[in-house]
């Protein structure tokens, strides 16, 4: 069994779209290197919008009977988590934004009732973002890595880098990008071999 655990997160609606490619290459290194992948195609499950009920503030568990409930023990199972989404107005998809909303139970169960499995004493976790963006604006990513950071933050996982590409647009637009391929399983590869030598 592998001692690195990878959750990958496919956050574009588009079936073998461009940031599809880049997290496929991504985790060929990574399994080079021996780690094992959970890939969520996150399209293929049903997630409801956050409710802002507060329910998750009593017991750190959502109440929202959806697939977001087996969704959760997989990130919690996870080393590393990776998330994968091309821009839409300046933020990640809205498939990824409902998952990441939903991590609120998460958020509860570290800030207010003080788990310590997800404290400084808890699993030690990394993150990792992929994204393409259309345009070639220099802020075009900005909005979308707050986003993830906090996200990450929430799954006690360090935000340790992204791999971003803008001016990516029609489907496969990603293959006509020097190296992006290479940047992507070369950062798989990357990211177990850092993992273990923080352990």
């Amino acid at each position: 069994m592998s001692d690195v655990n990878i959750v990958a997160l496919y956050g574009s609606p588009r079936k073998d779209g461009n940031t599809e490619i880049l997290l496929d290459a991504f985790l060929k290194g990574a399994e080079k290197e021996g780690a094992t992948a959970d890939r969520i195609y996150i399209k293929n499950f049903s997630i409801s919008p956050c409710r802002e009920c507060l329910a998750c503030f009593n017991d750190g568990r959502c109440v929202i009977p959806d697939d977001m409930q087996k969704i959760y023990p997989r990130l919690l199972a996870a080393n590393i988590v990776v998330l994968s989404s091309p821009i839409f107005f300046y933020g990640v998809t809205g498939w990824s934004k409902s998952l990441i909303d939903r991590t609120q139970a998460l958020w509860a169960r570290k800030y207010v009732l003080h788990d310590p499995s997800l404290g400084k004493e808890g699993k030690r976790r990394q993150g990792f973002f992929i994204s393409v963006g259309g345009t070639k604006g220099q802020k075009v990513f900005e909005g979308a890595i707050l986003t993830v950071k906090y996200f990450f933050d929430a799954l006690n996982a360090q935000y340790v880098g992204d791999l971003l590409f803008r001016g990516v647009d029609a489907k496969g637009d990603i293959l006509k990008q020097p190296n992006a391929l290479t940047d992507a399983l070369t950062a798989g590869k990357r990211i177990v071999s850092g993992f273990r030598g923080e352990g």
